[in-house]
């Protein structure tokens, strides 16, 4: 039976979705249906519905009880808790929530806590852990051809976008590169330091280095959205050899003492893979790969960074207050992204492990 799927916000996010949920239901007969489109501007749901499909609504209340399976969450982040919650309230058993997962990491916990209590099924959109050449990146990783990790430097810059005003740079841009420091970790940072410049172009940070101490090494993720031209980028660097990663480009590059490698990637929109994987994991009955905990152990992690800022020092992941209120949820979270390693090592890319 089709996932019947509503999607809640026709802004950008939203309609984004709108479009690859279209384009699903065209190229895999029966696996969605696109139900309806929620939004509070009730013409923009009806342009969306008209292009895209769905019966627009204004309000989640609106929604008929029990008549939807998933839910994608597209609303600015200050309203995310609250309309996960009321979508939970109607019955809806799956959730996908756009990253950040929360407005702050206290909203982010009673999310899974909601969550939990639910029983619901709930990922969260850090989508370019479904671009290909992330993928393959960790496929690199996890087959040793790096060699042990040593330091992973990551720079995601670019001009600033309004619709991402009211969320500080590293919830809005520094969580994908904590997301995927984690994932290629597998494990939690134990020291963290971080240095902001805010009110550049927003009321919050607009510039953001945060320094993540592993085990093993170091993670340097810089991130701003003052930057006139966009710029997504990433050097993993190991015993062995070098990766380079162009987000955008979707390209991987291998540098080792025989040469440079340029990886095959298979290029494909992550937006379209990260939904396919949704559905299907959805309509299968599998935990979702970047799930809800995952979420929430990334904005942990910058949390803890921010607060190191602030304080004007290194801080031990343990002394942050961010690890001691919510650091018990660390262990389900590296059970998600063992999860995630192990559809890597078993799957060539993304598009593969969605069925």
């Amino acid at each position: 039976m089709a996932v019947r799927v509503a999607v809640v916000g026709a802004g950008y996010m939203g309609s984004a979705h709108a479009r690859v949920l279209s384009r699903i239901a065209r190229e895999h007969p029966g696996l969605v249906e696109l139900a309806y489109i929620v939004d509070v501007d009730r013409g923009r749901a009806g342009l969306a519905a008209a292009r895209y499909g769905g019966r627009p609504l204004e309000r989640v209340g609106e929604l008929p009880r029990d008549s939807v399976d998933l839910a994608i969450v597209a609303v600015p982040t200050r309203h995310h808790y609250r309309v996960a919650v009321e979508l939970l309230e109607r019955g809806v058993r799956g959730l996908l929530v756009e990253k950040p997962l929360a407005a702050s990491l206290e909203e982010a916990a009673r999310l899974v806590e909601a969550v939990e209590e639910a029983g619901a099924w709930a990922a969260v959109g850090h989508v370019e852990r479904f671009n290909p050449a992330v993928w393959a990146l960790h496929r690199l990783a996890a087959r040793g051809l790096i060699g042990e990790p040593l330091t992973l430097v990551a720079r995601r810059v670019g001009p600033f976008a309004p619709r991402a005003g009211d969320t500080d740079v590293v919830y809005d841009l520094g969580v994908h590169e904590a997301d995927n420091a984690l994932a290629l970790a597998l494990e939690a940072p134990v020291v963290v330091r971080a240095y902001t410049l805010g009110r550049i172009v927003s009321g919050l940070n607009d510039y953001a280095l945060l320094v993540l101490g592993f085990t093993w090494g170091y993670a340097s993720l810089e991130v701003n959205r003052i930057t006139p031209f966009k710029q997504r980028l990433l050097y993993l660097t190991g015993s062995r050899g070098t990766a380079t990663l162009d987000y955008m480009a979707q390209e991987l590059r291998l540098y080792t003492e025989l040469g440079e490698t340029r990886v095959r990637v298979e290029k494909e929109e992550p937006l379209y893979l990260e939904d396919l994987h949704a559905l299907a994991a959805l309509q299968q009955g599998r935990s979702p790969l970047v799930d809800i905990h995952q979420g929430l152990a990334a904005m942990l992690v910058c949390a803890a960074g921010l607060e190191a800022a602030v304080r004007g020092r290194d801080l031990a992941l343990e002394e942050t207050s961010a690890y001691r209120d919510h650091g018990q949820l660390l262990a389900r979270a590296l059970e998600g992204y063992r999860r995630y390693r192990e559809a890597v090592e078993a799957c060539s890319g993304p598009r593969g492990c969605a069925g």
